[in-house]
């Protein structure tokens, strides 16, 4: 639903308000520490029942959440298309309309191209997301997005939080009374969460519309990680389970620095790229896919931490170190340039067939294209881009 311009900002708000959730967590078991001792039923219930609330709002919220332009006109209902199209572009500055009126013609004219590929290929689309090579590009790189992103390690610190700050030294307590104990390996853990949540994610999505690059943003971000999880790991080797002070609060300090790089440089990236690079058609499988990367490298990282921290301790890391180096020469060498792109322009970048250019159009046809479209003339003869042929 997103136009290209804003795209970052608006699609980056998905792994803003997941963190957000995971901030939220983070505060509910801080505070649900302190019942352990007085009501353990409500320090495990009280949480339980906390996440009913997201769902409860998504329930009721559902009903105003219009329909995608896209898979409207996929499926023939143009009017509800346009009316939709037209509420998501309206602006003060675009009294005609122009946005809504060129991103419909331009939807349309994509469509009926790519079902008429589809077609002269006699496959169906299930296979052709493995023999289409410009699909199963697609297919692989919005997998290695999420799986890198997730295998980058933040789940590790988000779920291990608590051993990693008490390998490190903060187990004091700050202050105590006769009921409870403040432990500080709780408030690091929410305190880590609340700056992704407050801070880096929101950043991240601030930054994708001005830098105007997911390709840096994404090797910036990742080599972040590399760097910071090594200082982690020095840091632990070195230090953990010793008296240095130092030494300890320089592992914890690496902790946070390690959530600006991927907080801002890859949490909200990878949903940002894996929203965009794939056609209407496939769009749906190839979020799926993308989704069980994602989710399988975190069953693999959670699964194996603890036995990992057990067995090899600052070692473990190395899983996470030697893949983000692998994976940044993979970024730079086999990841192409989204930015600023319709979803429909972005087939380009892979290849595929573009029906009809708006934002790189030449400013010749896309005043003609907008001359037309201000009339209401037929504009089965204007080519924005000139490449291909035009709707009709």
């Amino acid at each position: 639903m997103s136009s290209p311009a804003p795209r970052g900002w608006l699609v980056g708000h998905h792994a803003i308000f997941l963190v957000f959730g995971y901030m939220l967590s983070g505060w509910a078991g801080y505070g649900c520490y302190f019942a352990t001792a007085s009501n353990p039923s409500f320090a495990w219930r009280f949480p339980l029942s906390l996440q009913c609330l997201s769902p409860l709002l998504l329930l009721v919220g559902s009903p105003w959440m219009p329909r995608s332009p896209r898979w409207l006109i996929s499926k023939g209902k143009l009017e509800e298309a346009r009316t939709v199209l037209h509420k998501l572009r309206a602006s003060p500055e675009d009294p005609n309309d122009i946005a809504a009126k060129e991103e419909f013609y331009q939807i349309i004219d994509q469509l009926k191209l790519d079902e008429q590929k589809l077609k002269a290929t006699g496959r169906s689309v299930w296979v052709s997301i493995w023999t289409k090579p410009s699909y199963r590009k697609r297919m692989i790189m919005g997998f290695l997005i999420q799986w890198a992103a997730e295998f980058g390690g933040p789940l590790i610190i988000n779920n291990y939080g608590v051993i990693l700050y008490t390998n490190l030294g903060q187990t004091g307590a700050m202050w105590a009374d006769a009921t409870s104990v403040f432990k500080q390996p709780l408030l690091l853990s929410a305190l880590w969460l609340t700056t992704a949540g407050l801070i880096y994610n929101p950043g991240g999505a601030w930054l994708h519309d001005r830098v105007n690059s997911r390709r840096w943003m994404f090797m910036i971000g990742t080599a972040g990680c590399l760097v910071t999880t090594a200082c982690l790991s020095a840091m632990i080797a070195q230090y953990a389970g010793t008296t240095n002070q130092v030494g300890n609060g320089f592992g914890v300090f690496f902790i946070f620095l390690y959530l600006a790089f991927q907080g801002t440089g890859c949490d909200t990236t990878m949903y940002l790229w894996v929203s965009e690079i794939f056609p209407t058609e496939i769009r749906s499988i190839g979020m799926g896919f993308s989704l069980f990367g994602q989710f399988a490298s975190t069953i693999i990282l959670l699964q194996t931490a603890p036995i990992g921290f057990a067995q090899v301790v600052w070692k473990y890391f190395l899983v996470v170190i030697c893949w983000c180096a692998v994976f940044l020469p993979i970024i730079y060498f086999y990841f192409p340039e989204t930015t600023r792109l319709t979803l429909e322009e972005i087939s380009q970048k892979f290849g595929d067939d573009v029906a009809v250019h708006i934002t790189d159009a030449s400013q010749e046809d896309r005043e003609r294209l907008e001359r037309a479209l201000e009339k209401g003339e037929d504009i089965s003869t204007i080519h924005a881009g000139g490449d291909m042929k035009a709707l009709g």
